[in-house]
């Protein structure tokens, strides 16, 4: 039997292909090339087409630099990583089940990389574990880098007030385009599911805290996220040296507006690459798209009746300390950054809590912990004021992965989107299954727990903080890292670089 794949959108008419029981469609244009004039733009409606579209390749992936350390081994197949690097390159993919019965629910993900890298498809492919599973998964590109987070109207005037948050505005039109399309391809746009892993699961705490996304999605599921934005003050900063990495004046700022795309990359890389650019770019509290941080957003109720899942990884910075060995040592100074002279008091917390860790081990801890797991906790307890929350930790061995590489950044996905699994035991594949499920319940119901198994307790910061263990045996506990914690329980800060960037060349003029 043939299905189907024609589907029109309010740009114009589509053609996917058909793989077993999922259906496919991939490179559909959700805005226009953000090039030319719209460099540094708000991303601008896709124009109009009426011959039918073929939409079986991926479309082009935002400009970047791959560090092979940092790119997670395996994946799904197929993927895009033989698509070319583009400035056109805002697209989505979807994949949906072969014949809904009705329409069914639909979850956006945002892909992770720090804000430097990545794609829409990269390490999940089309996502069609959760398609089978009766979800609608839409992939989605958005810029990186400068082209998505430089701050310009200081220095072009208020034709660029929207720069500094290019990649998240991006992602807001993706989601319109869902909500205004998904219809056509199976979907429900009212129920509506936000995921991402990394920048993909800030960028989703994010999407939380802005009105421009309200109303387009109605839960949320984080994956080692958190709160992650710059100040203006810091965004203008690095703009001066993104200048100077361009041999540019910021009298000549204009000049990046025709800046060849290769030159401007080159600039970036030249600021920072590998590991030590994986936070140096992020969205800007511009007072327009970004009024406050999110935690404190959601505290005063930003995303109010948002049901949440968000969890961790047990070693977050162990993935950085493989990519760079030099990354444990930047701990110290990324506590005088939050703690000033206090920091000393703060590393003896975590030496006294973890004694049989050694000077690296016990910054990594601090790392993990103030780039992710603190933030996930203050992200989870100002939401849990006005909406069912749930958290986890990942603490399960990785398929083929020796013992002391568990639990590192990123390595609960392959788990729920079955990828890189090729090689798991007989335990492996249950969590992986278990996860899975969870994962549906929650995107279809709007709760992970099921009667048939553990029961997973909700969030709450009066009764607990019960916290799901995700390993070989899962189970809930109260508030596995609170000794770790509870260091950080009265600080707000902004987090910044983990590696000092390094200082303008270019003399004042």
């Amino acid at each position: 039997m043939t299905i189907d794949t024609l589907a029109r959108t309010t740009s114009g008419p589509v053609h996917g292909l058909t793989e077993g029981d999922v259906r496919i469609w991939r490179g559909i244009p959700y805005a226009a090339p953000p090039t030319g004039a719209l460099r540094w733009q708000p991303p601008a409606p896709p124009t109009p087409w009426t011959e039918v579209r073929e939409t079986t390749r991926f479309g082009a992936r935002a400009p970047q630099h791959l560090v092979a350390s940092l790119v997670p081994p395996g994946g799904a197949e197929p993927n895009d990583q033989h698509t070319p690097f583009a400035e056109d390159c805002l697209y989505l993919n979807i994949c949906a089940p072969a014949e809904p019965a009705r329409p069914v629910p639909v979850l956006v993900w945002f892909h992770g990389g720090g804000f430097v890298w990545g794609s829409g498809p990269h390490f999940i492919g089309d996502g069609r574990a959760l398609a089978r599973e009766g979800v609608v998964v839409v992939t989605a590109n958005y810029r990186l880098g400068a082209l998505g987070f430089l701050r310009l109207d200081h220095l072009l005037g208020d034709d660029y007030a929207d720069s500094g948050n290019c990649g998240l505005l991006d992602q807001v039109a993706a989601l319109r385009w869902v909500h205004d399309n998904i219809a056509a391809f199976g979907g429900d746009p009212d129920n509506v599911t936000l995921a991402g892993v990394s920048a993909g699961g800030k960028s989703v705490a994010n999407l939380m805290a802005t009105d421009a996304a309200r109303g387009l999605f109605h839960r949320a599921i984080i994956h080692s996220g958190g709160d992650h934005v710059t100040t203006p003050a810091d965004a203008a900063e690095l703009t001066g040296l993104l200048l100077d990495r361009a041999d540019l004046h910021e009298d000549r700022a204009e000049e990046l507006l025709d800046l060849p795309q290769s030159r401007l990359l080159e600039a970036q890389n030249a600021l920072a690459s590998g590991a030590r650019a994986t936070w140096v770019w992020r969205p800007v509290l511009d007072g327009r798209t970004l009024s406050t941080t999110p935690i404190r957003a959601l505290a005063t109720g930003a995303a109010a009746g948002i049901p949440v899942i968000a969890g961790i990884t047990c070693n977050e910075a162990g993935s950085y300390t493989l990519s760079d060995p030099t990354a444990p040592d930047q701990a110290f100074a990324v506590l005088e950054s939050v703690f000033g002279a206090d920091a000393g008091r703060v590393w003896d917390h975590y030496a006294a809590v973890l004694p049989a860790a050694d000077t690296a081990a016990i910054g990594c801890a601090i790392l993990s912990d103030e780039r992710y797991g603190v933030p996930t906790r203050h992200l989870l307890d100002a939401q849990s004021r006005h909406a069912p929350v749930w958290r986890y930790r990942f603490d399960a061995p990785s398929p083929g992965a020796p013992a002391d590489k568990s639990g590192f950044h990123g390595a609960d996905i392959p788990f729920v989107w079955n990828v890189a699994m090729d090689t798991a035991t007989d335990q492996q594949r249950h969590l992986s299954t278990e996860m899975r499920r969870r994962w549906v319940s929650f995107i279809t119901t709007g709760t992970p727990d099921l009667e048939d198994l553990e029961p997973w307790a909700r969030y709450l910061p009066a009764t607990g903080r019960s916290t799901m263990l995700f390993d070989l045996a899962s189970r809930v506990v109260p508030d596995p890292d609170a000794d770790r914690h509870t260091a950080w329980t009265a600080q707000q800060w902004t987090p910044g670089t983990w590696w000092t960037l390094p200082a303008a060349a270019l003399p004042a003029q």
